[in-house]
């Protein structure tokens, strides 16, 4: 199984210093929470998008992320007027279900801050191999052992998505039913209980094997004193990319309050 997303390329993002890559993604992550204007968000997209291209990050890589992330961003969509109810200007009410002009702007954005989101971290996971990014979070003062568990983790998601999907299909091939159109929500609920515990026990499955390996490898082990083969080392051009990332992320605060 394999989790790493380093995709190899000859590109500038995969060229530079994975602390710099990590300055991008926290302010991109930041940038995406702290505001919710919706020119912010698609800003933070567009912006997300161009890093991955211009890395020479391929397509389908880029699409694969969209396809996962779609369903998720529909249910928020959805179910986001079924819980807030602000705003004058109704455009459509039908039992708890309200839509308005302002809801539906909030649906949107935090539909759309999803992707935002996820894009931010794969910014950093497509342009950065496991051990370049532990290297990075060490050199940031991360004890060696959190930056390890933290890089694999974000590894891990994908293949989480993945076992969902391969175990649901299994579960139907088995005659299971999560397609039922006219059963109410608690009852699609229960029908995915079996698809969730499945989940689990292969999760944890996975966790163990994992640690074991680790352990096999020494991670841990008292008295030994971790050596590098290459030291890190921000060169001029890191710089002048951290220098830009911070120059247009304070113009999109300052542009966001005025704006506000």
């Amino acid at each position: 199984m394999n989790a790493d997303l380093y995709v190899p390329a000859d590109g500038w993002l995969q060229r530079a210093d994975p602390r710099v890559k990590l300055a991008l993604a926290a302010l991109l992550l930041v940038l995406s929470l702290a505001l919710r204007q919706t020119s912010v968000i698609l800003l933070s997209l567009l912006v997300e998008h161009a890093l991955l291209i211009t890395s020479k990050i391929p397509l389908r890589h880029i699409v694969r992320i969209w396809k996962m992330l779609l369903p998720l961003i529909v249910m928020i969509v959805i179910m986001w007027p079924l819980f807030d109810h602000t705003g004058v200007n109704v455009l459509l009410s039908f039992g708890p279900f309200i839509l308005t002009e302002q809801n539906l702007v909030m649906a949107a954005v935090m539909g759309l801050r999803v992707p935002a989101l996820a894009f931010a971290c794969f910014v950093l996971l497509f342009t950065t191999d496991q051990s370049m990014l532990v290297r990075g979070l060490v050199a940031l003062g991360v004890p060696y052992r959190i930056g390890l568990t933290i890089s694999t983790s974000l590894r891990y998601i994908p293949e989480f998505f993945a076992m969902f999907s391969t175990i649901s299909q299994a579960q139907q091939a088995r005659g299971l039913n999560l397609k039922a159109r006219k059963t109410s929500l608690a009852k699609r609920f229960r029908a995915y209980i079996p698809v969730i515990i499945a989940v689990l026990i292969q999760g944890f499955k996975m966790g163990e094997n994992v640690g074991r390996a680790m352990e096999s490898r020494g991670l841990g082990m008292q008295g030994v004193r971790r050596s590098y083969y290459r030291r890190l080392r921000m060169r001029p051009a890191d710089w002048a990319i951290l220098a830009i990332a911070a120059l247009c992320a304070c113009s999109t605060v300052a542009g966001s309050l005025l704006l506000a």
